[in-house]
């Protein structure tokens, strides 16, 4: 009957932490698809376009991931970006220009693919997972729903600076 109870307590637990981990990616995609949508009204608008190719995903390692290709107006051709990140290895979340998770460590993994007349494609570690959450402004909310979405999967974050 224990082994029972504990089996029983292991299941609730597992399935409650899936489930926050679907409320931290649906506000995470929600959220890049609002800019998406947005890009080209916004009054600050350069050229510079994003597209959603993998939306916000995590995987059985409990790695978040996301891939977008973004085209810039002033080069030819455009990048894909990868950006992985293992959820246990976020400690801050933040906003300077855009919204960022930050790690302690070099635990971020980007690939930027850059497509032109060449494929050229480079790896980089580093402690910016960049959500590249730029047009909306005022939106220290989002910083605040993401942290309690966060805490929520049991990773607790701090939120830093917040500029816009």
């Amino acid at each position: 009957m224990k082994k029972l109870a504990l089996l029983f307590l292991l299941f609730a637990f597992i399935s409650s932490s899936f489930g926050q981990e679907k409320k931290l990616l649906k506000i995470l995609n929600q959220e890049l698809k609002k800019e998406v949508k947005n890009q080209v009204q916004s009054k600050n608008f350069n050229g510079d376009t994003l597209v959603i190719l993998k939306p916000f995903t995590i995987n059985e390692q409990k790695i978040l991931s996301f891939e977008v290709r973004k085209s810039n107006y002033y080069q030819e051709g455009y990048e894909i970006i990868t950006q992985e990140i293992p959820l246990n290895k976020i400690t801050a979340i933040g906003k300077d220009i855009q919204v960022f998770f930050q790690t302690s460590d070099n635990s971020v993994i980007t690939i930027t693919k850059k497509v032109a007349k060449n494929i050229n494609t480079n790896t980089e570690k580093g402690n910016f997972f960049q959500l590249f959450l730029f047009i909306e402004k005022q939106n220290e909310k989002l910083g605040i729903n993401l942290q309690n979405a966060l805490l929520k999967t049991g990773i607790k974050v701090d939120k830093e600076y917040w500029y816009d």
